[in-house]
């Protein structure tokens, strides 16, 4: 296995709209206008602030299928491994503040499994690459930390796994191409193994987008998302 941060499954892991802003590159008067899905959410606590905003906001996760409780227990012990494995390799994932880094998942948790219990509705229990929406069916799709991340370290990702490989995610991204209205949002662009480089999927996935009628560009993020380089989105926005 090559060297760098890798994880044997895949997290129940969520972040902040604090987060999600400063990674995927919006202002929260930008959310205001339209609808949006987070795909996949996880443990976010992002729907929760987002429609505390008035903002439109869903959240899409298979978690979603299980009791809040469940839901819970799950995301701490996942949280409580996957910290468990940065600790062990401190000098493979680079952060400004790794301590609120840290904090931030477990108070996401915490916002999310209020939010959920009291507002089920806004969030689907479905998965990538098949999604129950119409087409066009939200302003704004957002993909962050679950396509690229859960490659296979091969190709640049962190997961062990097979199953999330370049078919997975071109059938993915047309699925979100086919749902969103307007704008397409996806991170991380950058291969979590060393040395910094592109992920293997991200200028396959930027083409296929281009063939599908988007224009494309790729933007720089000042988030500390643990790469060291290469730390950008791509965006997508629709052509007329």
């Amino acid at each position: 296995m090559a060297g760098g941060f890798h994880i044997p499954f895949v997290a129940f892991f969520g972040r902040t709209l604090a987060e999600y802003e400063e990674m995927l590159c919006f202002s929260r008067d930008e959310l205001r206008i339209g609808t949006t899905l987070d795909c996949p959410s996880g443990p976010d606590s992002f729907v929760a602030e987002a429609c505390a905003l008035g903002c439109a906001a869903t959240g899409i996760d298979p978690m979603y299928a299980h009791e809040p409780a469940e839901l819970a227990s799950r995301a701490r012990r996942n949280l409580d491994e996957v910290f468990a494995l940065i600790d062990r390799e401190p000098a493979t994932m680079q952060y400004a503040d790794y301590g609120a880094f840290r904090r931030a998942k477990y108070e996401a948790l915490d916002a999310f499994v209020r939010d959920f219990t009291a507002n089920r509705s806004r969030y689907v229990a479905t998965s990538l690459p098949t999604l129950p929406f119409a087409d066009r069916s939200f302003d704004r799709v957002l993909a962050a930390n679950f396509l690229f991340t859960y490659a296979h370290t091969s190709a640049g990702g962190l997961y062990d796994g097979h199953e999330f490989d370049l078919d997975f995610h071109l059938k993915s991204v047309d699925e979100i191409a086919r749902v969103a209205r307007r704008e397409i949002r996806l991170a991380p662009m950058g291969s979590f193994d060393p040395p910094p480089r592109p992920h293997a999927y991200r200028d396959v996935v930027r083409a296929r987008l281009e063939t599908l009628g988007w224009r494309t560009e790729l933007v720089p993020s000042a988030y500390q998302s643990g790469l060291k380089d290469f730390n950008e989105i791509l965006l997508a926005t629709r052509r007329p």
